[in-house]
């Protein structure tokens, strides 16, 4: 069973930055099911290698098109991806260093944090700019 449910409320309009959250998305109901069964300790080293490259990966393509299109708030969302890129770098170096399955819980929470405010608030501050550059769709109204 899904962890998470995507939602319509997380599209940005961007085909390519869409996708990669849809990875977080999975990332973070792959985590939660290995720790409903069991196995929770075992899965959290090859999350957190997923989860380094896939976030410098979207980080990437991101600021990217921020800069390249000339979004005004670009550095700060930036900044925001540089917080986010040191947490899960903390992460990831403390459960090297032996912290185990306690680790487990906070990376939960830190992908649900990820997942729901950033996208949510930081990401979807761009896409108003997006749409009205026309990289990004807007989202269909539902029919009444």
């Amino acid at each position: 069973m899904a962890y998470f449910t995507w939602q319509d409320k997380f599209d940005t309009g961007i085909e390519a930055v869409d996708h990669d959250h849809h990875v977080l998305a999975d990332l973070i109901s792959q985590l939660h099911d290995a720790f409903a069964s069991g196995k929770g300790e075992a899965s959290i080293g090859p999350v957190l290698a997923v989860l380094v490259d896939y976030s410098d990966y979207h980080f990437k393509r991101e600021e990217a098109l921020m800069f390249g299109h000339g979004y005004p708030d670009a550095e700060a969302h930036k900044a925001e991806h540089d917080s986010l890129k040191a947490k899960v770098l903390d992460i990831r170096h403390r459960f090297e260093a032996g912290e185990g399955s306690a680790i487990g819980n906070e990376l939960l929470a830190f992908l649900h944090f990820w997942l729901y405010f950033h996208i949510l608030d930081v990401d979807m501050a761009f896409k108003g700019f997006f749409i009205e550059k026309g990289v990004a769709k807007p989202h269909p109204r539902p029919s009444s």
